[in-house]
């Protein structure tokens, strides 16, 4: 007997993958300053931590498409989340710098293996009249990933050390992965490595560009600022370190707040026209976070990511416009690792590096200026057309648009 109900099990298997690999690489921002004090970094040195994390996470999803057709992309996710726990592993152990510096690359690759296999699993167990609630679903990741670092980092340094909760997410992580071993379903299909030639047409269409553009400043603002934002609000605002952790911990659940309506504001009102709003808004937010101090600067704390949260639907939707339907995963593969990479890689380094030379605050100002200054480039993207509402569908279900069948070809 057959049921147009969304089969939620295998959903949340996945949920509990991503919100693993997620929290692994938020564990580092909140625990900087213990890391830098163990390892007598510099400000420039604990930024060049989170690059190195980032070179990992955004090689490893280029290159997953490889791994995925050796081990179908169950056992991708499967892999992703035993090295992450590897990883985790390694760093508790407090090994000598180039060793915690592999770790974190380690890190990284762990969870660059789950993005591209995690969805496709995703579009396989959901049906494709549920791929907008199931991707909505799985936003709940991130999120649970960003608010538990910061507190678990909390309660860690109270009661233990910064290794101690590397290795309980370490174990939490292998858990998550005899779990998903023993229940999950669906996914048992190759994946397909990147074509050169379907790059290239990719590469071609200017557009592209552009809103790849927009993808790095906004996960620069989401990840990367997130990334600095303890050590910032500690060493240049005099928060207590308890006091910190909570308040962005509870900053990230804000984004819950449009996670689910952002889809129905991109339809309302135009992808195009909610990128302009986003990136304005979030970018002035974050400068207003170098600048203020007292209520003030509480506020653009909590307001911040759930601007920047509203970007992303509506940047999958003018990304799924980039390419035909049966290369819309490669336009999003070729994205989302460059993104990272500087988002929340280069942009941590910068802040670090201005740190070093008493501009903490003015890397903020100059992080949040950038994205209302690329609403400049606007009018490159395509108008709203005319279906909104099939627009929002591509825009959540792009990342699945190109599934494969358990014999490895194109549906």
């Amino acid at each position: 007997m057959t049921t147009d109900r969304l089969n939620l099990r295998p959903i949340f298997l996945l949920i509990g993958v991503l919100t693993m690999t997620f929290l692994a690489r938020m564990l580092l921002s909140p625990l900087l300053l213990h890391v830098r004090a163990y390892y007598g970094f510099t400000h420039a040195e604990g930024g060049m931590l989170f690059f190195a994390m980032s070179v990992g996470f955004s090689l490893s999803m280029l290159l997953s498409g490889f791994v995925a057709e050796r081990l179908n992309h169950r056992g991708t996710v499967l892999a992703s989340a035993f090295i992450v726990g590897v990883a985790l592993v390694l760093l508790g152990l407090g090994p000598p710098r180039p060793v915690f510096y592999g770790g974190l690359g380690l890190l990284g690759a762990g969870a660059g293996l789950y993005g591209p296999s995690g969805i496709a699993m995703l579009t396989d167990v959901a049906k494709s009249q549920h791929w907008g609630r199931a991707l909505a679903l799985h936003e709940i990741g991130p999120i649970l990933g960003f608010f538990a670092a910061p507190l678990l980092a909390t309660i860690a340094v109270r009661y233990a050390t910064w290794q101690a909760l590397f290795f309980l997410v370490a174990a939490l992580s292998f858990g998550v992965a005899v779990l998903f071993l023993r229940c999950a379903e669906g996914g048992r299909f190759p994946g397909a490595p990147p074509s050169p030639r379907n790059i290239m047409q990719i590469w071609s269409v200017g557009r592209f560009w552009v809103i790849a553009l927009f993808f790095v400043l906004a996960v620069g603002l989401e990840v990367g600022v997130y990334s600095m934002l303890p050590t910032f609000l500690v060493d240049e605002r005099g928060f207590s370190e308890e006091v910190t952790n909570s308040l962005v911990g509870v900053s990230r659940l804000t984004a819950l707040a449009v996670v689910f309506t952002a889809g129905w504001l991109a339809d309302r009102f135009g992808a195009k026209r909610l990128i302009g709003v986003v990136a304005i808004g979030a970018g002035f937010a974050t400068a207003g976070i170098g600048v203020a101090r007292g209520p003030l600067l509480l506020a653009f704390v909590l307001f911040q990511p759930m601007v920047i949260s509203a970007f992303f639907p509506a940047g999958l939707i003018e990304l799924s416009r980039v390419a035909p339907a049966h290369s819309r995963n490669l336009a999003v593969a070729l994205v989302i690792p460059v993104a990272n990479l500087f988002g929340s890689g280069v942009f941590p380094a910068v802040l670090g590096y201005l740190a070093e030379r008493g501009l903490f605050a003015s890397g903020f100002v100059l992080a949040g200026l950038l994205m209302p200054a690329a609403t400049l480039l606007l009018p490159l993207l395509p108008a709203k057309q005319h279906n909104g509402v099939k627009e929002v569908q591509a825009g959540r279900a792009v990342l699945g648009a190109h599934r494969l069948d358990r014999k490895g070809k194109s549906l």
